[in-house]
């Protein structure tokens, strides 16, 4: 793009609805296919442990690609790498929902996630891009309202398509949306085309980022499977995955022309809004998973009402987001963020609190809370994580951002479903301790289920399934009384850093 030239008036709406719609896709396809695991697993004849390597392939693939955005983008242009990587995914997505076995589709995947991998972060640069400074606000919060909404709704339409429809129209709802976004931006975007660079193939950094992330993720998935380090397959993937990360760090630095722009990390405020997406989104995908598998596997939730019941996360935000950009042109980040996580403390120790009598109204308002919160973080993060990088390098650094971001969803979803399993576990056998025929209460109970028939083994399972709910329940408020903590952590660290900074001035 030589000058600048903004859109206006019809081509600049149906633009935003087609960049927006190419990032809508990408973020639902991360969460889509989750709750038709058991579908597909069942359609391929294979077990749901296997069919998890749907959703692992799409996150390598994905992880691989998403740093690289800026080096592709020099080699390629920005808007043909869109245009060519929605295609990809498009004609990947076909084939995901034809695939007649297991590995067709675990391979389609991973081929679908390295194409799909570079959508995100350009699309928010060029989001950037096609609006003026005095606009940039309240177009990332439009877009920042798609990236919030899209994982919330991917379950709950994954679990309505599989059920009603079939599990392979996850796939092929991608087909016309993703060929109508790709023909909006062709046509209606070429004025923001960058010139194409001659830049060396950095086969090493390659290698050194695939077994880094694909080790990584082997890792997150299979870790609780497999006991963690007390596997000697998870210790391997683990060593691996630091060893090249290390080594990938220390040789990308020293290029002229790197893979990843690491030296991007030497700003202030993109390294602060890198650390703050890290923790955030460790602990926000761990809320996210968390929730509704505790709603569906104790509380008697079906798919489609686990999903209604977190479903409050994107509400505010969809709705108020534009009021929140114009706030930050005024008062800038550092507030906005602050409320936020005020919002998300209140929130996870709210969770704290849940029982077993918890109806979807309590859920849905500790949901809410957290939607609040997401609402003043998101939209200052992402101007914050943009605000002083220079504007060739804006796909290098919403790249390394988004990479960030993915990466640390698989950490806190297996980190914190980690935690939930083995707090229960440990409550689950406190609990069993103290149901003792010799105590009152528990001969009472047993007393009333032989009156009506119940007794032996089936009067145990009983008390043994009352059991696990309570102890599920108490698993779930350790983890989110955590996640307050961690909130409380990341406040005082952003009012420390706002005092270093008054007095620096």
């Amino acid at each position: 793009m030589t000058e600048t030239k903004y859109l206006k008036g019809f081509p600049l709406i149906i633009s935003t609805i087609a960049v927006s719609l190419a990032t809508f896709l990408i973020v639902l396809d991360y969460s889509i296919a989750n709750i038709a695991i058991p579908y597909i697993a069942g359609d391929l004849a294979a077990s749901p442990d296997q069919g998890i390597y749907v959703i692992t392939a799409f996150a390598v693939g994905s992880a691989i690609s998403l740093p690289l955005s800026g080096w592709l983008t020099k080699r390629v242009g920005l808007i043909r790498l869109i245009v060519l990587s929605l295609l990809g995914f498009v004609a990947l997505s076909w084939v995901c929902g034809v695939s007649i076995s297991l590995t067709m589709l675990v391979i389609a995947r991973f081929l679908q996630g390295l194409a799909a991998g570079p959508l995100i972060p350009l699309s928010q640069t060029l989001t950037i891009q096609m609006f003026p400074p005095e606009k940039r606000n309240s177009a990332l919060a439009f877009w920042s309202t798609v990236v919030i909404v899209a994982p919330v709704l991917g379950p709950v339409l994954g679990g309505w398509i599989s059920y009603d429809i079939h599990w392979s129209w996850i796939f092929f709802i991608n087909i016309p949306l993703g060929l109508f976004a790709a023909a909006v931006i062709h046509f209606f975007l070429k004025a923001f085309e960058t010139p194409r660079e001659k830049v060396s193939t950095d086969w090493i950094g390659l290698l050194l980022l695939a077994i880094a992330v694909t080790c990584l993720q082997f890792l997150l998935d299979k870790g609780e499977q497999y006991d963690w380090l007390n596997s000697p397959i998870i210790r391997t993937c683990a060593a691996t995955s630091l060893i090249c990360f290390v080594f990938l760090v220390a040789y990308e630095l020293t290029r002229k022309a790197p893979l990843l722009e690491l030296r991007l990390l030497k700003i202030p405020s993109y390294t602060l809004s890198i650390i703050f997406i890290a923790t955030m989104y460790a602990v926000y995908f761990g809320g996210v998973v968390l929730v509704p598998l505790w709603l569906q596997e104790y509380m008697g939730y079906t798919p489609i009402w686990a999903g209604i019941a977190v479903a409050p996360i994107g509400i505010i935000p969809m709705l108020f987001s534009a009021p929140i950009a114009r706030l930050v042109n005024k008062i800038g980040a550092i507030l906005p963020l602050g409320i936020s996580l005020i919002f998300f403390a209140l929130s996870s120790f709210d969770g704290a609190f849940f029982n077993t009598d918890v109806d979807l109204f309590h859920v849905g308002i500790s949901r809410f809370l957290f939607g609040l919160g997401l609402l003043f973080f998101l939209v200052p993060l992402f101007n914050l994580s943009v605000r002083d990088i220079p504007q060739d390098k804006l796909p290098s650094s919403t790249g390394m951002f988004h990479f960030v971001r993915a990466m640390m969803g698989g950490v806190g979803t297996s980190v914190f479903t980690t935690l939930w399993v083995r707090r229960s576990a440990f409550h689950h056998a406190n609990l069993a301790a103290q149901v003792v025929p010799a105590r009152d209460p528990v001969d009472n109970f047993y007393g009333q289920l032989d009156q009506i028939g119940i007794t032996g083994e089936k009067a145990q399972t009983i008390v043994n399934d009352m059991i696990d709910k309570q102890a599920s329940v108490l698993g779930i408020n350790d983890c989110f009384y955590l996640m307050g903590w961690i909130f409380i952590a990341m406040l005082a660290i952003l009012l420390i850093g706002k005092r270093k900074k008054r007095r620096l001035a």
